[in-house]
């Protein structure tokens, strides 16, 4: 484990907030255990398309409202390739849990043992791992396991590989021998302690693969859906605690190589999806406008409304995206 950085240097990433109004959240997730429940693949036009899903923290709230979407309309791509926060809600919609993304942020964002400094302070990682991966799926809000090992769907998580500076591409069959990879992809930076699987030393995949569309392209499919976390006018800045990077993962050059490049990769990326979109290579979905949201969020109902920005986005592009699927 890296040695630790001081917590006053982290202000510049934006993750201090203060404790939200309380905010009833609205019904949008039907639990495992409602006689009602039903996963959402069940009956639904599966398409021969992938999901190409930006990481972003809290701002995956808008990629929840697009996937609740798409499943509340029985139109489901069969491959989600997720980054970060694309690879968490990415794991509920291969098992067709709809609503469950957004109800869970909402619902623990203003628990400090959910996604916060403190969590950090206390366990070594921002996203708690023990309670995100264990205490909230086996015991307070039970995951449905068959339901994902029996999906048609399939999700392919995105992490860092600080050895190689390199994006490692894990297809999640199995949650329950694989989960590290998941809690690999979803591991930020400076905030999360490494990774280890199978002899690789793995973080958040957005490091070195922020919007995987070239994988998504050379793995077969003819169909893109990428769903984007920052507005069209977004311009990532050169990283400001470079100094700090280099301070913690100075045993991984090509990792840090990637660290202080990735602006310039991460607009390039933008650039070219807009030039795609307008050519009808792929079908890109994006906040209409700049995204408020921190990374580590504790206001529910900002959090509510972002979940609602993305699913009425998908809403009014609905026909647009259909006709680009050929359906």
């Amino acid at each position: 484990m890296p040695k630790l950085p001081d917590l006053n240097l982290l202000n510049d990433l934006n993750l201090l907030k203060p404790t939200a109004e309380p905010f009833e959240v609205p019904a949008v997730y039907i639990p495992e255990s409602d006689p009602r429940y039903r996963p959402a693949y069940l009956g639904a036009q599966l398409v021969d398309c992938n999901l190409v899903l930006e990481g972003g923290a809290m701002r995956g709230q808008f990629t929840a409202g697009v996937l609740d979407f798409l499943m509340d309309n029985s139109l489901l791509p069969k491959t989600a390739i997720g980054v970060s926060a694309g690879a968490l809600n990415g794991f509920n919609y291969v098992a067709g849990a709809r609503g469950r993304s957004c109800y869970l942020n909402t619902k623990y964002a203003s628990d400090w043992r959910y996604l916060s400094l403190r969590s950090y302070a206390v366990t070594g990682n921002a996203l708690n791992t023990q309670m995100v991966f264990d205490e909230i799926p086996n015991e307070l809000e039970p995951f449905n396991y068959s339901a994902y090992t029996d999906s048609p769907l399939q999700l392919i998580t995105v992490s860092s590989d600080l050895d190689l500076g390199e994006a490692d591409y894990q297809h999640l069959a199995d949650p329950t021998t694989q989960l590290a990879y998941l809690q690999a992809s979803a591991a930020i930076p400076l905030v999360s302690q490494i990774v280890e699987i199978e002899g690789k030393r793995l973080l958040d995949g957005g490091t070195c693969d922020s919007v995987p569309i070239e994988y998504s392209r050379a793995i077969g499919s003819d169909k893109h859906i990428v769903v984007l976390t920052q507005d069209a006018n977004y311009i990532k800045t050169p990283e400001k605690i470079m100094p700090l990077y280099r301070r913690v993962y100075n045993d991984y050059p090509f990792y840090l190589d990637r660290l202080e490049y990735r602006h310039i990769e991460y607009n390039r990326t933008y650039r070219k999806l807009a030039r795609m979109h307008a050519s009808g290579e792929v079908f890109v979905i994006r906040p209409p406008e700049p995204v408020t949201v921190a990374s580590l969020e504790r206001d529910p109902k900002k959090l509510y409304d972002l979940w609602l920005a993305g699913y009425e986005e998908t809403q009014k592009n609905f026909k647009a995206l259909q006709s680009y699927l050929e359906l």
